[in-house]
């Protein structure tokens, strides 16, 4: 393989000086942590670079994590049949009466819900692909694609849900070629979903539960309390915020895992005004128009999944969750997308492969 070189961009030092911000803030904060340190590397690790190798090497990597998400939603659907739940409501997941959640084989229905959207998405482009043209690899697909979303319904997700349902569609749109192949494939989609639909729907009661208990029993959304502390712990700190993991004002302030309520708003409490521009540049500098994505059904995976990590994250914190397998997902895709709008304007059908 020929061996392409670049000169590393602003965007690669633009999530270094992110990084010494964050050690800043953090000092100042008075929170450091060794969350910080594993946080520190995955960005460092993700961030954009000259090297092709190092980028087809990514390439490949993401593809073995989409197959994992795979692999973990089916094994998931076994603990569903088998009886299998290792999630351990906590005092308050009892008072709220949320105690029907599904996590599988994890200990939080979170995890679950968003590896099988990512899984959802994974085998809707696989199906849509032109060498699954065979008839039973399609049907396994679909029957796979199925089990994911009945995943994400029975783990009590629905922004999950209906953002894995969107950008499923956009898998479609963008892998489908020929206009007479989209309809074909918006058919399909359309017959699936009303076949299997009211099934999925019976199953919707962890998703119904968690609204409405919450809801009755506080008068306000499930978000509303966390969105609240955020928004104290922000006004406490609003240029640098009060330090990486750390939650809580005054004598309440603690570090360590914590329960944010979103991503967007947990980067403003902790890291202030300018943290939460930090991280805006470095998203925008990955973001693409649709039809800039080109035909490769790897990379559109990639964008898709992209598109869902970045509205989900408005209501999910994995952003700056440094111990969860997802925040490395999504600065990974992050760094691919931003390498991926350099090298696809200097080398033209790089990136198709």
């Amino acid at each position: 393989m020929t061996e392409y070189t670049q000169k590393d961009s602003n965007k690669t030092y633009l999530f270094y000086a992110f990084i010494v911000f964050l050690w800043i803030t953090t000092i100042i904060g008075m929170a450091l942590d060794l969350r910080l340190v594993i946080f520190s590397v995955i960005l460092f690790m993700c961030a954009p670079r000259k090297s092709i190798t190092w980028h087809l090497y990514k390439l490949k990597l993401l593809q073995n994590i989409f197959l994992g998400f795979g692999l973990a939603t089916l094994a998931n659907f076994y603990a569903k049949i088998a009886g299998i739940n290792q999630i351990a409501p906590d005092e308050f997941m009892i008072a709220m009466g949320r105690v029907r959640e599904f996590a599988g084989f994890c200990t939080h229905s979170m995890w679950t819900s968003a590896a099988g959207a990512i899984s959802a998405l994974f085998f809707t482009s696989m199906a849509f692909r032109n060498y699954t043209s065979q008839k039973w690899m399609k049907w396994l697909c679909f029957a796979l694609i199925i089990i994911s979303l009945y995943i994400i319904v029975i783990s009590g997700s629905r922004s999950a849900f209906v953002l894995a349902l969107a950008c499923s569609l956009l898998i479609i749109k963008m892998q489908s070629q020929k206009f007479g192949t989209l309809f074909k494939n918006i058919i399909v989609i359309a017959i699936a979903t009303i076949i299997f639909s009211p099934f999925i729907m019976k199953n919707a009661g962890a998703m119904l539960q968690k609204k409405n208990s919450f809801e009755l029993t506080t008068q306000n959304t499930s978000r509303d309390e966390l969105w609240s502390q955020r928004i104290a712990e922000f006004k406490s700190s609003p240029i640098i915020g009060i330090g990486f993991a750390a939650h809580g004002v005054g004598l309440n302030k603690a570090v360590g895992r914590n329960e944010s309520g979103g991503g967007y708003i947990s980067v403003l409490a902790q890291t202030g005004i300018v943290g939460i521009c930090f991280v805006l540049a470095i998203w925008i500098s990955a973001f693409m128009l649709p039809k800039s994505i080109g035909r490769d059904p790897n990379t559109i995976l990639i964008y898709c999944t992209f598109a869902f990590m970045a509205i989900h994250s408005i209501v999910e914190g994995y952003m700056f969750q440094g111990g969860w397998y997802l925040c490395l997902v999504i600065w990974l895709i992050i760094g691919v997308m931003i390498e991926h709008k350099t090298l696809s304007k200097k080398y033209k059908g790089l990136l198709t492969y």
